[in-house]
């Protein structure tokens, strides 16, 4: 069975996806550390177990200071031990930033990303850098970012420097009260075109997230998830379950659980400066 809601979309820029988190647990620290905007440091350690039988340990820690965000990611599962890592820096003075990250999987292979971001008018800013994956191939990523009244645009590109070919993945995400709209279209070097439109709407203890990968042939699939938070004895357990139903009518089921310890060490230097404005 084809579930286009993992694969229609990762055929344009697989090579570009940092997959340390998709086999590591849920990164709770916000994506590449925008989760937490206070200025401290967080840790997070515990342990995960799939709905298949897979499960494993992990340890993280995510630290904000003025004008960066710096973190660590280790885990280990029956595949054996991988780890991530990244830095962003901003410099609210000067509209510019940095970011870098590279993750180590357990197999041993290895991808990194690298660029700069400069922030080009309010709520906007661009980024140019590059990504280089597992097989030692170097991909030029570049992005824009636009943000105004409730939506935001990210319109990326990302281009091979030898045979000088393009995909592109333009995001559209529109927040309005508890839901969340993600509508996402990529077109790969072929011409050939995904898109996939997401719900997110926040629950009681959780959120919710529904929607439809449409592949490049006009197959469609349908996925949902439910996720949910609870808490007790210093521990929070997050559980996740939800389904894929591909163009073929079979229903694909998965879910996780995990329970982990958090840790917020407060900074005490005051904000000076900013993280960019993006995703």
């Amino acid at each position: 069975m084809k579930t286009y809601s993992f694969t229609a979309l990762s055929f344009l820029c697989a090579s570009l996806t940092i997959s340390s988190l998709q086999a590591a647990p849920h990164d709770r620290a916000g994506r590449e550390g925008r989760g937490d905007r206070a200025e401290a440091t967080i840790d997070r350690s515990g342990t995960y177990q799939t709905q298949r039988g897979g499960s494993g340990t992990f340890d993280q820690s995510v630290t904000h200071a003025p004008g960066s965000a710096t973190g660590t990611t280790a885990w280990t599962n029956s595949r054996g031990t991988g780890s991530h890592f990244f830095n962003n820096t901003w410099n609210r003075s000067t509209g510019t930033g940095t970011h870098e990250s590279s993750t180590t999987y357990t197999n041993g292979k290895t991808s990194s990303s690298q660029g700069d971001w400069t922030k080009t008018g309010p709520g906007s800013a661009s980024y140019a850098g590059t990504h280089t994956g597992v097989n030692g191939q170097t991909t030029d990523v570049s992005k824009s970012v636009t943000a105004s009244n409730g939506t935001k645009s990210i319109d990326s590109t990302y281009t091979n420097p030898t045979t000088g070919k393009s995909s592109t993945v333009d995001k559209t995400i529109t927040s309005s009260g508890d839901t969340r709209q993600v509508d996402t279209t990529a077109t790969g070097p072929n011409g050939k075109t995904a898109t996939s439109d997401q719900t997110y709407t926040k629950t009681g203890n959780g959120y919710t997230q529904s929607g439809t990968i449409t592949g490049p042939k006009g197959e469609t699939s349908t996925d949902n998830r439910d996720v949910s938070f609870s808490k007790a004895n210093g521990e929070t357990t997050r559980t996740a379950s939800g389904s894929v139903t591909g163009p073929n009518g079979k229903t694909t089921n998965f879910g996780n659980t995990e329970t982990y310890t958090k840790t917020v060490t407060p900074n005490p230097a005051p904000p000076t400066t900013t993280t960019p404005p993006v995703d």
